[in-house]
């Protein structure tokens, strides 16, 4: 069907505005808006009618048009049959509201996506069966389209399809608008300098942080978190209330980290982007349980927490191991026979209840030691995910070979510090 007919067709059955018929070219031409490509044709068929074509459409369609040769009857146009004059009544109130609602959260660039009535999407198809669908565009397109071009001259601020800090959805289904304000990732580096706290805020499994008598109504497990600790000046600077921690693998809560761990927390729904992270670092660091270093915002976050979470890195670990008996120096010796082959762990007892029981093979990589009477001291470099507790203490067997079994010595006390993390290859 050629253009002039398409535009005929549609011409016929009711009247339409000029983005709704500009549309059935939408994707001709460049450099014309909608409503520019619907003028042209409307005044192309007022041109052949004025030439002394007869042709059947609906006159509402050339309603203001001055012709020179023919007088026409034409009454004014009701409602555009397809968007019900969305583009002629309702897009300027629509963008004023969405500026409204965007006026206590700060912003550089925001995305609009739009769910159009099912009246609306009705009279698009009814559009689409009678002329096809070449050249056109849809209706929900040009409604983003043309409402970005309203919000970006109110407010300033750009519209933009990637990581736009907030994503506007007007839904003419409900005639809501809502606001969706992406996270805002913060990477840095933390160390753990006390023993007894988690990394990440432990809700309370009994009633899932209502708070209980289980967990004396804190609704948490432990006081506070590394993950607490960092957030709290993030949280109060940005506006937001709750925040998401990732780290590149985790110590036990009885661990220190002596080295920097690498880390991103997500600050979920913030109001406010500009921030200073420099002081806010400060502010953290003046906590004596962690501190933290090269804190940075990074624009694809998920991607780098995808990354840290699953690259695996070695660890080095310092462990001060308190055993029954005096230790034989002697047999001290079979440890280095640990570095030869892989270990064989079974998922270790005080974490089976929440982790996958399976056999994993890990690598001690390096391994040293000193004496001290009953006390064990061992530097070991690992693979990760090698359990180092259950490498000295043997777990009851599932740890095959361990340091108890080959120095026939049982072990009383652990106590274990993270002191190098091998993540040079970690580009952020």
């Amino acid at each position: 069907m050629k253009i002039d007919e398409k535009t005929i067709e549609v011409l016929k059955t009711g009247y339409i505005c000029d983005n709704c018929l500009g549309r059935i070219v939408g994707n001709l031409l460049s450099g014309l808006s909608n409503k520019e490509r619907g003028k042209i044709l409307r005044h192309y068929i007022a041109f052949l009618m004025d030439s002394g074509e007869k042709l059947d459409i609906d006159l509402s369609n050339l309603y203001e048009i001055k012709f020179r040769n023919i007088k026409l009857q034409i009454k004014k146009p009701e409602k555009c049959k397809v968007c019900k004059n969305f583009f002629l009544e309702r897009i300027d109130e629509i963008a004023e509201k969405i500026v409204k609602k965007l006026k206590e959260i700060e912003f550089d660039t925001f995305l609009i996506g739009s769910i159009p009535s099912d009246e609306i999407l009705r009279a698009e198809e009814n559009v689409f069966e009678t002329i096809g669908t070449d050249f056109v565009e849809s209706v929900k397109t040009e409604m983003n389209r043309e409402l970005g071009k309203r919000v970006e001259k109110l407010t300033k601020k750009r519209f933009s399809l990637k990581n736009s800090d907030v994503t506007i959805v007007v839904n003419l289904k409900t005639n809501t608008i809502s606001i969706q304000v992406r996270s805002l990732y913060v990477f840095g580096k933390y160390q753990k300098l006390v023993r007894g706290i988690p990394q990440s805020k432990w809700t309370c499994r009994k009633c899932g942080g209502k708070g209980c008598t289980y967990c004396k109504g804190e609704g948490k497990m432990y006081p506070t978190s590394v993950q607490e600790i960092i957030e709290k000046p993030l949280l109060k600077t940005t506006g937001a209330k709750k925040s998401s921690f990732s780290g590149a693998g985790r110590e036990d809560i009885d661990a220190r980290c002596i080295d920097f761990r690498p880390f991103v927390i997500e600050i979920i729904k913030p109001e406010k982007r500009k921030i200073d992270l420099k002081k806010i670092g400060n502010q953290i660091n003046k906590s004596k349980k962690v501190k933290v270093k090269n804190l940075k915002i990074v624009v694809l976050g998920k991607e780098l927490i995808r990354r840290i979470k699953t690259e695996r890195y070695d660890k080095t670990y310092l462990v001060e191991a308190e055993f029954e008996k005096k230790i034989d120096r002697k047999k001290l010796k079979l440890l280095k026979q640990l570095t030869k082959e892989p270990l064989i762990q079974k998922t270790p007892l005080r974490v089976v209840h929440r982790r996958a029981d399976k056999f994993r093979k890990r690598r001690v990589k390096e391994i040293s030691y000193k004496v001290r009477g009953k006390k064990l001291i061992l530097k070991i470099r690992a693979e990760a995910g090698l359990y180092i507790k259950e490498l000295i203490s043997g777990d009851n067997g599932r740890t095959k070979p361990n340091i108890s079994d080959m120095i026939e010595n049982k072990v009383k006390k652990i106590s274990l510090d993270v002191i190098k993390i091998h993540a040079k290859n970690l580009k952020v």
